[in-house]
């Protein structure tokens, strides 16, 4: 056979499915089968036959081999297959098979290799996103939804060729999510249709915006700050409205500390605490990183801080990793970036909040490198690192919020593992992030451990799933 083999075979069991030929499909499988495969075709041939079962109607022997494919590709590090629709047909099987919580594991991975490897204005990236964000929804997550159907629609207004249907679709589907989460209606950024909620439904929010801050393991100081931060503004607010004099107060935020200490979830929050005192509009959040400011050519960076802008108009600009803003040589363009985020915070002064985030140290650095940024960022919020307790709670709550369960021993083994994670964590040790990565493996092997078990507890995880999940040197 060919060296390409595989993707001949591919290619002849789309067509066929795509026009509903069933016996074309298994025939072009059968080219395959008993043929001395290499590790990536065998894989390639799973998935074949996952699919060709997904359409027979087996929905869960189907999602079955997906998840045997995506395991094979895992192995031969070919995450460029990952990427290319392997794990959002795994995340779509799940789904269709009745597996929400592992579906969501699946497709927050898709989603984000997607956009890492293949760019936001790819149709991959573009169909992971619209699954995530019908997936979140369904969930109950409608902050995370309209999230990911905002880079599902960015991505469809650039990707090539152009698809009108899909692209109409994929808009119409984020208008609904962002109404859903009580955002701008309309395209974010721009003088669109306000959103429906009543002024009761925005007070309710502002409430329920609190109460989650408060719910948040740690961040005992961080939650003072804000609550401080938050009083001083609602009051000038009712001054401003009595006509009395107010003292200039900053929207702006510099969120500084080691990934996954809930920064991104923390400026979220205050995005819908400022929508709640009248402050701003939507309060939606848009995140960006140097990539997305800074441009390679002469006259280019300011345009896309101007588009990068627009978009958060009346919410919050999360920039992530700020300090790389100030890490380029003489001929670099970050400064560009920075001086005109500054003028268009200027301009729109009363229409965005900008939360800057990033490591202490070299955030530092950058509020030292420009006279603008510590006038303008007066407020400096630091994240600390988890203790192991905080994280052992991380990881009990995030089993309670998709209803999974710990066995006393299970719970036992969680903390052995994360006590042993967090002695050996270094500077880029993921806290929450590596809770949920190791939240996410452990339902992976409780899942391989049930699934075909007919009375088996669905939501009970037991110590060899902690264990199973855990790396040997105790790191993620």
């Amino acid at each position: 056979m060919p060296q390409d083999r595989l993707s001949i075979v591919t290619h002849s069991v789309d067509r066929a499915l795509l026009e509903s030929r069933m016996a074309d499909a298994r025939a072009a499988v059968e080219r395959l089968d008993g043929a001395t495969l290499t590790p990536v075709e065998a894989a390639g041939l799973l998935r074949l036959k996952g699919r060709i079962a997904i359409a027979d109607g087996n929905l869960a022997e189907g999602a079955a081999m997906l998840a045997d494919a995506v395991a094979g590709a895992r192995t031969a590090g070919r995450l460029d297959l990952l990427a290319d629709g392997w794990l959002t047909d795994l995340g779509a099987a799940r789904t269709a098979a009745g597996l929400p919580d592992q579906a969501l594991v699946s497709l927050r991975e898709a989603a984000e290799l997607t956009l890492r490897l293949r760019g936001a204005a790819d149709w991959a990236t573009v169909r992971a996103h619209r699954l995530l964000g019908a997936a979140l929804a369904a969930a109950g997550d409608r902050d995370g939804a309209a999230d990911a159907l905002t880079v599902a629609a960015d991505g469809a207004e650039q990707a090539v060729p152009a698809d009108p249907d899909v692209r109409a679709a994929v808009s119409t589907e984020r208008t609904g999510a962002l109404r859903a989460a009580g955002r701008s209606s309309g395209s974010p950024g721009t003088d669109g249709a306000a959103t429906e909620a009543t002024a009761e439904e925005i007070a309710a929010d502002l409430t329920a915006a609190r109460h989650e801050l408060d719910e948040l393991v740690g961040l005992t100081a961080i939650k003072s700050q804000i609550t401080a931060l938050t009083d001083l503004l609602a009051v000038q607010a009712r001054r401003k409205a009595e006509g009395l004099r107010i003292p200039e107060v900053s929207l702006h935020l510099v969120f500084t500390g080691p990934p996954g200490t809930g920064k991104t979830t923390v400026a979220r929050l205050i995005g819908r605490i400022y929508r709640g005192l009248g402050l701003l509009k939507s309060g939606h959040l848009v995140e960006v990183d140097r990539a997305g400011l800074v441009a390679g050519y002469v006259g280019q960076t300011a345009q896309k801080v101007d588009e990068v802008v627009t978009k958060a108009l009346d919410g919050v600009l999360f920039v992530d990793e700020a300090y790389a803003l100030a890490q380029g040589g003489e001929s670099d363009f970050g400064p560009e970036a920075l001086a005109a985020l500054l003028k268009r915070m200027e301009d729109h002064r009363d229409r965005l909040a900008v939360v800057l985030a990033g490591y202490d140290e070299p955030m530092q650095k950058l509020l030292s490198s420009n006279p603008g940024l510590r006038s303008r960022f007066p407020t400096v919020l630091a994240f600390t690192t988890y203790s192991a307790d905080e994280l052992a709670e991380i990881f009990r709550s995030t089993a309670a919020k998709y209803d999974y369960r710990l066995t006393p021993e299970a719970d036992a083994a969680m903390v052995e593992v994360v006590a042993d994670m967090r002695a050996h964590a270094g500077p880029d040790f993921g806290n929450a992030r590596a809770m949920r990565n190791l939240f996410e493996d452990a339902i992976a092997a409780h899942a391989t451990r049930v699934v075909n078990e007919a009375d088996a507890d669905l939501s009970l995880l037991d110590a060899d799933d902690i264990r199973s999940a855990a790396k040997p040197d105790g790191t993620r």
